[in-house]
């Protein structure tokens, strides 16, 4: 990493983790207002700390599998570019590949009105597994802005080849609730959805979501706003997407949980997946020389009583 990016970072009061996570470093931001870590693993914003509050971001202390494809489940996964299980090859991994890789970290900063700017990049060509199981070139990116009210994801993905390349994705945002009995997710009602635990049904969302698990559900559109009320940590976290086309909910639920290996047996408890989404019929295709975006913004308030 060049002496430039370094002390670029340093004046933002941040600095490099090494080799903490998959072999791979961490950025750290600390400020007055809040404490950011991102890891180059994945390309995952782990974890994302107001000052005097619990982080919005929940980690799992399961460490998954060991291989490269092992997953965990924390923070901000970026699904792409598939989403769920690989139409073709069974044996790829869920989720897509952007998750597995080391991204490469280019650009520190801060926007005109102060906020901390991190910008990483993964690009195809620099990595030949990556090549070997997706035919299309391409370069991803995720512009990260912080500030003490909150967090926002830029995420772009450029298609470098000259195929149209399709795409399913997510924001695989897992947020952290004091309790997933008692957390509600408001502003996602007369929506349909898919149901994947009740067979793909097809379902009508009515009124607020809770208890928030289990669950697995394809919502057919997006809001442009949702919250997360959560009344054991005083606070509502306010979700806004763009260039997201479906809304996903999930938690696995006691009894998946327990039979997972890659996760503990209470983290379901302690977080509820939603996530900015295209998936099902709202895939789509980037041409050749096309990019899309997909943006995520993240704000905290306190829970009042009304």
């Amino acid at each position: 990493m060049n002496g430039r990016l370094m002390q670029e970072l340093e004046e933002l009061g941040g600095e490099i983790r090494p080799a903490s996570l998959k072999k791979c470093d961490e950025i750290i931001i600390d400020q007055p207002g809040f404490c950011a870590v991102i890891a180059l693993w994945g390309g995952h914003l782990e974890s994302f700390i107001p000052a005097g509050q619990e982080d919005l971001l929940f980690q799992s202390a399961n460490p998954g599998g060991e291989g490269r494809f092992g997953r965990r489940h924390f923070g901000v996964p970026v699904c792409w570019p598939w989403f769920g299980a690989h139409d073709l090859h069974d044996d790829y991994p869920a989720h897509g590949l952007a998750r597995y890789f080391r991204w490469e970290f280019i650009e520190a900063g801060r926007f005109k009105n102060g906020d901390v700017k991190i910008v990483i990049r993964l690009a195809s060509e620099d990595h030949p597994l990556v090549e070997e199981m997706w035919p299309f070139a391409f370069e991803l990116r995720q512009v990260f802005r912080f500030s003490s009210k909150g967090f926002r994801v830029n995420f772009s993905a450029a298609n470098l080849s000259d195929k149209p390349m399709p795409i399913s994705e997510a924001l695989h945002t897992y947020f952290k609730v004091s309790d997933n009995q008692t957390a509600q997710v408001h502003g996602l009602d007369q929506i349909p959805y898919v149901d994947k635990f009740d067979n793909n049904s097809r379902q009508l969302q009515q009124g607020i979501v809770s208890p928030c698990g289990p669950m697995d559900r394809v919502y057919l559109s997006s809001p442009e706003e949702c919250e997360i009320q959560d009344p054991g940590f005083k606070r509502k976290l306010i979700i806004q997407t763009e260039g997201s086309q479906s809304t996903v909910l999930w938690n696995p639920g006691a009894d998946i949980a327990k039979q997972r290996t890659d996760m503990e047996d209470d983290d379901y408890r302690h977080f509820v997946c939603v996530e900015a989404a295209n998936a099902l019929n709202n895939a789509y295709v980037i041409e050749p020389g096309g990019m899309h975006q997909l943006k995520l913004k993240v704000k905290h308030k306190p829970l009042v009583d009304e």
